[in-house]
């Protein structure tokens, strides 16, 4: 192998000159680079028996408080608190093992999942609707602000988040849709959620640059 000292390549061909700058080649000779891998085999199994033990725990655990629960019950199911707190768990580490995922489908899933586990902790511990009333509404809202300051601060364009962002805004209008059916009894947290949403949604079409409009009409067949 020969190398060429002004292009800083080396170059395989038997040849005397360069064929960039036409400089005499010298000859250059190195040890072949001993490329060292990760053994993905022993990761995976080392992972593989956390994920076994971490789910014997989670079945043991939530199978453990639910017989417990049915043995002593007396009006209160608070093992479906404690089971949804652990589905929650896993959804929590599926979304955060996956690499590839995007941030906005990480925050998206977020949103579901933890306003579900709210509900299900407010009617399993009586009920008294501080869920639907306060929780969800300022979470969703939370869930559009952390888009929206992601973007600013680490300059990521928006046509990237535009979906779950879209999504999000969208479920901001839920909270204001059962105001109107009486299952929310306070309407301060459900109208802010859907004037938030209302905002974001107006924002979009407003200030977004054409690669956003575009992504728009591709995912939205519009």
């Amino acid at each position: 192998m020969k190398r060429c000292e002004q292009c800083n390549v080396n170059i395989e061909n038997p040849v005397e000159h360069c064929p960039l700058c036409y400089s005499v080649l010298t000859q250059y000779n190195s040890e072949p680079e001993v490329l060292s891998y990760p053994d993905l085999i022993e990761q995976a199994e080392k992972y593989n028996i956390i994920y076994r033990i971490l789910l014997f725990l989670s079945i043991t655990v939530g199978g453990g408080c639910l017989t417990i629960n049915i043995l002593t019950y007396v009006d209160y199911w608070w093992s479906f608190i404690v089971i949804a707190n652990i589905l929650y768990m896993w959804v929590t580490i599926g979304t955060a093992i996956r690499k590839h995922t995007r941030i906005g489908f990480n925050i998206l899933i977020q949103a579901i999942s933890l306003s579900a586990l709210l509900i299900i902790i407010d009617y399993f511990a009586g009920n008294n609707h501080w869920a639907l009333n306060y929780a969800v509404p300022l979470l969703l809202v939370t869930a559009m602000l952390s888009i929206t300051i992601i973007i600013i601060v680490k300059r990521i364009a928006l046509n990237r988040f535009i979906l779950y962002f879209f999504l999000i805004a969208l479920l901001g209008f839920i909270p204001v849709i059962l105001l109107a059916f009486n299952v929310v009894t306070v309407a301060w947290p459900s109208i802010a959620s859907a004037f938030y949403s209302a905002i974001s949604l107006v924002s979009i079409f407003i200030f977004a640059d054409n690669a956003t409009k575009i992504e728009l009409k591709k995912r939205f067949h519009i």
